[in-house]
């Protein structure tokens, strides 16, 4: 999900609950230390009071750069695909 406003654009990324994607989501995210966990879904939305609180948190929070984020270039890809040919190989 991708908001923005007059001050600041916020892109939402729903992560998986592993630990793996939790951490690679994390070196890409200016909010990677927190964690912001929601109820679940009823009938294919979340729940109106979770996402308003939410909401709410990161307007008024402080956003700081990580560490290991400035000081690491990264790539966030939604999909990767092999395009050589396997004869090739």
């Amino acid at each position: 999900f991708l908001f923005s406003g007059k001050k600041r654009r916020l892109t939402i990324i729903e992560c998986g609950c592993d630990i793996s994607t939790m951490i690679d989501l994390a070196k890409v995210a200016d909010l990677g230390a927190k964690l912001f966990y929601l109820s679940g879904m009823v009938h294919g939305e979340y729940q109106k009071q979770e996402i308003h609180n939410l909401g709410r948190f990161i307007s008024v929070m402080k956003f700081r750069p990580l560490t290991w984020q400035t000081s690491h270039p990264y790539v966030l890809a939604d999909r990767m695909e092999e395009l050589t040919n396997p004869e090739d190989v």
